[in-house]
Parts: C-alpha cells; structure tokens; sequence
C-alpha cells in the first residue's frame, strides 16, 4: 500500500515490516488511533519493491528474522538507495549479539516482542524527532 505525496504532509509514515499478521494488525490500529498514516509488509522485498522511494518523514518497524532479507539486510538496502528513516528492529527471538550488531549498524531501535504499546510510540516519536533533525526538517528560531 503505497502512501502518495500529500498523505506526508498531513502525518510521519510508519511502515511495519512483519510476517506476523496479529501483530501488524494490531500496530496499524494503535498507529492510526495515535495520529499516524501506516502501512504494512509481510518481508522487506514487498516493502521496497512498493515503497521504491518511501516518504522523507516517517519511520519503519521491522522485524529482525523477516522471511528473505532480514531486518539489517533491509537497513543496508535503504542506505544504498539514500534513504535515511529511521529503522526499529522488533524481534521474538532475541539475541544479545544480533542487538549489538543491531545497534552498531546505526538502528534507530532494538525492542523485543510482545513489545508494549506505550513503549513503541514513545520509541517512535524519539526516532521521528532524530530524524526530522538530521534532515534538517525541523525549523530554528
């Protein structure tokens, strides 16, 4: 589901990348009920194959073990085509190694699931605000 050009005006994109459909279904409720435009993938081929220049403003949840290419294998494709949102790494399996790897690789986020509601929008609204700074979107005095 591809968010056109004036959708980014009105609110930030967060695309979920998730195999789990209770779980996405569950998050583009919480996300729509807090104010943003969402939109969700079942692996990150489908998401870059429909989202070949995502919005400027927004942020992307991914799960870490995603069936094809993985949550950092997906980090690496976004930096090859210049794009800089911020990147949450959700996982069920987690691992004190894929975190540091994780975190070394420049993610915005590492949760682990079942994550909390309240938690992930505060963790997205961190990542949003780092974003809209490093891309110059925010407006100084």
């Amino acid at each position: 589901m591809p968010v056109t050009e004036t959708s980014e005006k009105k609110a930030p994109v967060i695309y979920l990348v998730d195999p789990d459909r209770q779980l996405t279904a569950r998050l583009l409720t919480l996300l729509e009920r807090t104010g943003y435009q969402a939109a969700s993938y079942s692996n990150a081929e489908d998401f870059l194959q429909a989202e070949q220049q995502p919005v400027r403003y927004g942020c992307i949840v991914a799960e870490m073990k995603l069936p094809g290419v993985d949550g950092l294998g997906l980090l690496a494709k976004l930096r090859e085509m210049d794009c800089r949102l911020p990147l949450i790494i959700l996982t069920g399996d987690p691992d004190v190694s894929h975190a540091v790897n994780a975190l070394q690789n420049k993610v915005s986020d590492y949760l682990v699931k079942p994550v909390i509601e309240r938690e992930l929008i505060k963790r997205i609204k961190v990542a949003l605000r780092r974003s809209k700074e490093v891309q110059g979107l925010t407006r100084h005095g």
